[in-house]
């Protein structure tokens, strides 16, 4: 692995030597905006602090270790859908999620991951660097939900906690997924899924921070048969998966609206997707990877020349 300097990394990115000198002096308070939405604390950073925090993304992070054969977040050609596809040959699911997850990985944690993998990370005085690195990838000490580089973070944070789930897993003839801080451990039998509560708790404390506790309210067991929820997605009784019904209910009155009444559609597509056919367009396509079939049910029901027209990139935003 050919290693440079982070300077040499950050002007190939960036063109501009001065520009150096303003990133490793920058002010991350004065880069950040904070509010509050629905009660969770979110932060919004500058156009030019978010060009920083990708470069970093790029150069840094995309090298942490993160156990591939169960990370389906924020990893190259897997996405929910994958999350869920790997248990569609069980009949017990094992839900749950982290609390107060990003909050709770403290700028050490930050820390001791970028000292853990520097051997990993192309750049040549990396030691020098990992300091600065940490400071501007937390804001109050811990990683905040809104920068880019949070969620590479996080996988990197619960690496040692995802091998060690996946071995005890494996070892017990387990499914195990996770997509962020959603936890997806599926089975054969009740009984195989019936103390992984306390087994999962223990893991998180011992293999990624004692902090972490997982969320009650959202921790479950559920089975095939029921309409199996995950991550927005449905495993019906078949196994087939595919898009939950409230997410049908809406897309489907949306399309009805499109062929019935212009006033009413785009009441409905402010009230859903901010007035952007260009989202519709991307949950159009979302289907379309997920269950081809429902799209052609839909576009039997709507008609093909709609979807397809929905399904354009060349949308006309005044419709």
């Amino acid at each position: 692995m050919t290693k440079r300097t982070f300077e040499q990394a950050f002007n190939a990115i960036f063109h501009d030597s001065k520009a150096f000198v303003d990133f490793c002096g920058l002010d991350v308070a004065s880069e950040v905006e904070t509010f509050t939405v629905s009660g969770r604390e979110i932060f919004k950073t500058s156009d030019k602090f978010k060009k920083y925090l990708r470069f970093i993304d790029r150069v840094i992070l995309r090298h942490l270790a993160k156990d591939k054969n169960v990370v389906h977040s924020f990893t190259k050609d897997k996405n929910t859908f994958t999350a869920v596809r790997a248990h569609t040959d069980s009949n017990y699911f094992f839900l749950t999620d982290i609390r107060n997850f990003y909050s709770n990985i403290k700028i050490t944690d930050v820390l001791r991951i970028l000292e853990r993998d520097k051997e990993r990370i192309p750049i040549s005085d990396i030691d020098s660097y990992i300091n600065l690195l940490a400071s501007l990838m937390t804001f109050n000490g811990s990683v905040p939900v809104g920068f880019s580089t949070s969620p590479q973070l996080s996988n990197g944070f619960l690496f040692e906690f995802d091998c060690a789930v996946r071995e005890f897993c494996e070892s017990n003839v387990l499914t195990y997924t996770r997509y962020a801080d959603d936890i997806i451990i599926s089975g054969k039998s009740f009984e195989e899924l019936s103390d992984l509560k306390e087994i999962i708790q223990t893991f998180l404390n011992k293999y990624a921070s004692s902090t972490l506790l997982l969320n009650e309210e959202k921790t479950r067991i559920t089975h095939l048969g029921n309409k199996v929820k995950i991550l927005g997605l449905s495993i019906l009784p078949n196994r087939k998966v595919t898009i939950d019904t409230k997410y049908k209910k809406k897309l489907e009155l949306l399309l009805h609206f499109y062929v019935t009444d212009e006033s009413k559609y785009k009441s409905f597509l402010e009230e859903e997707f901010k007035g952007s056919e260009k989202s519709l367009f991307g949950m159009l396509h979302y289907v379309q990877s997920i269950d081809p079939d429902y799209l052609e049910k839909l576009q039997r029901k709507y008609g093909v020349f709609a979807l397809r027209t929905l399904m354009e990139e060349r949308w006309n935003e005044s419709r």
